[in-house]
Order: C-alpha cells, then sequence, then structure tokens
C-alpha cells in the first residue's frame, strides 16, 4: 500500500523581521489550504479526500507559531463545525512536495 505524500512549507511572517519557519506534514497541508482559501476560511470539508481528524491540533500548532487564526462556529443541524480564518500575512519561500508523513 503506497503511502500519501505530504508537502514541506518554507514561509516567513511579516511581523516576525522575515526570520523563516517551517512546517511539515499535515502541519503544512493545513497551512497551504487557509492561504488558498483566504478570507472565506477553512473548514475539514474543504480537503481533497475526507476531513483530517485533527485539524483543530494543526491549527493549534500553526497558532503556536505565531500565525494569528480566527475560529467561527457555524451551526447546523447536528451541532456546529469550525470555519479557521488566516489573519497573520505569510510569505511562502519555498513548497516541496512528496514527503511521507510519520
Amino acid at each position: 500500500m503506497r503511502r500519501r505524500a505530504f508537502p514541506i512549507v518554507s514561509f516567513c511572517l511579516a511581523a516576525n523581521d522575515n526570520a523563516p519557519l517551517l512546517v511539515r506534514g499535515r502541519n503544512a497541508e493545513t497551512l497551504l489550504k487557509l492561504l488558498e482559501c483566504s478570507q472565506r476560511g477553512l473548514t475539514a470539508y474543504d480537503f481533497k479526500g475526507g476531513p483530517p481528524y485533527r485539524l483543530g491540533a494543526y491549527i493549534a500548532n500553526l497558532r503556536g507559531l505565531g500565525l494569528s487564526i480566527e475560529t467561527q462556529r457555524e451551526t447546523h443541524d447536528c451541532g456546529w463545525h469550525a470555519r479557521y480564518v488566516l489573519h497573520t500575512v505569510v510569505t511562502v519561500s519555498q513548497v516541496q512536495e512528496a514527503v511521507n508523513d510519520r
């Protein structure tokens, strides 16, 4: 069985004097999705192949690196889900593909 490959992303925060940061695996995938979704925000259902099981943990990890990510609660018939909106200006300098997540 072939494992799914995840990216490595090198990026800088505008408020951090351009000190380079690096994220790997699902954290990197989540950062790229946050950037792709922009101001409309990211939900677990925006991921190809279905929602990641620990999206909240990946968001917490990115917040730990200094990213400002807002959580909006959206209610529906069965409860609620989160929509995450990135407010930090991020400059991606490099994306490497095909790295196995372990």
